[in-house]
C-alpha cells in the first residue's frame, strides 16, 4: 500500500513539473524581441550638375612694362617700371560638376568685368609724363576638384584665362603718346568654398591669382619725334570673389 502511494505521489509530481516546464516556455515564446534594424547607408549631398551664377568682388593687379627699344622718350631703354592698381570685379560663371561618392570633379568657364585701373606719375619725367594702366576684363576656363561635406563643398581650381589690357603713356609738354589695347593670355589657380543654403541654391567665396604673361603691347613711331618706342607688358591680379550659384542638377 504504501508502495503505490509513493509511486502515485512521484506520477503526480512528475506531471506537475511537466506542465510547469511547457507553461514556462509558452510564455517565453510570447515574449516580443526587438528587431536589429538595418544599418543607416549615409548619401553625401548631391553637387552633381549643371550650374550657373554670379560673383562679385574685389581685386588688385600688378602691371610691368619693360621697354624692349632704344627710344628713351618715355624711359631709359630695358627699364623695368612697375605699376599696382585695384578695383571692383564681377561677372557670372557656368559650369558642370561629376560626384563620385564625395569626390567631385568638374569644368566651370567664367567673364568678369574689372576696373583694375590706375593712373601715376612718370617716375623718369614726373613733371610731364603720365603713365596709366586698365585690366578691362578677365576670363577663365578651368577645371574643379572638390570634397563634399554634405552642404558644404571645399574646392580648389586652376585653368587657362584672358583678359584685355589697356596701357597708355603721355607727355603733356610735347602731345607725344603711345597706348595700346590688347588682349592678354596665361594662366590662373585658386579655390574656395561654397555651402548650400537650399536643395539647389548655393553661396561661396573665392580667391584667384591669374598671370596673364608677357606681350608686346606698345610699339611703333611717336608722333612728331621719329623715335620708336616699344614695351612689354606683363599684367597679374589677384581677386576675392562672393559666389552665388543655381544647380539644376540634383
Amino acid at each position: 500500500m504504501v508502495l503505490r502511494v509513493d509511486r502515485y505521489f512521484f506520477h503526480l509530481l512528475a506531471t506537475a513539473c511537466l506542465s510547469a516546464a511547457i507553461t514556462q516556455d509558452v510564455r517565453a515564446a510570447d515574449v516580443a524581441y526587438p528587431l536589429k534594424s538595418a544599418p543607416l547607408i549615409q548619401i553625401p549631398q548631391s553637387w552633381a550638375g549643371l550650374y550657373v551664377g554670379g560673383q562679385l568682388g574685389y581685386g588688385t593687379d600688378a602691371v610691368g612694362w619693360r621697354n624692349l627699344g632704344v627710344s628713351s622718350l618715355f624711359s631709359p631703354p630695358n627699364s623695368l617700371t612697375r605699376d599696382r592698381g585695384g578695383g571692383v570685379t564681377g561677372g557670372g560663371q557656368i559650369g558642370y560638376n561629376f560626384q563620385f561618392n564625395r569626390l567631385v570633379l568638374g569644368a566651370e568657364g567664367s567673364v568678369s568685368a574689372a576696373g583694375f585701373d590706375r593712373s601715376f606719375t612718370s617716375p623718369y619725367f614726373p613733371a610731364t609724363d603720365v603713365w596709366s594702366s586698365k585690366l578691362t576684363w578677365l576670363g577663365t576656363a578651368t577645371g574643379r576638384i572638390g570634397y563634399s561635406l554634405d552642404n558644404w563643398l571645399p574646392y580648389i581650381k586652376g585653368g587657362l584665362a584672358a583678359g584685355n589690357v589697356d596701357t597708355s603713356m603721355v607727355n603733356s609738354a610735347t602731345g607725344a603718346f603711345s597706348q595700346s589695347s590688347a588682349v592678354h593670355a596665361g594662366w590662373t589657380l585658386g579655390g574656395g568654398v561654397e555651402v548650400k543654403i537650399a536643395p539647389k541654391v548655393s553661396l561661396g567665396l573665392e580667391f584667384m591669382h591669374t598671370d596673364l604673361g608677357r606681350k608686346n603691347d606698345i610699339g611703333g613711331a611717336q608722333p612728331g619725334t621719329g623715335t620708336t618706342e616699344s614695351y612689354g607688358v606683363t599684367a597679374r591680379s589677384n581677386s576675392f570673389m562672393a559666389r552665388f550659384n543655381y544647380l539644376f542638377g540634383h
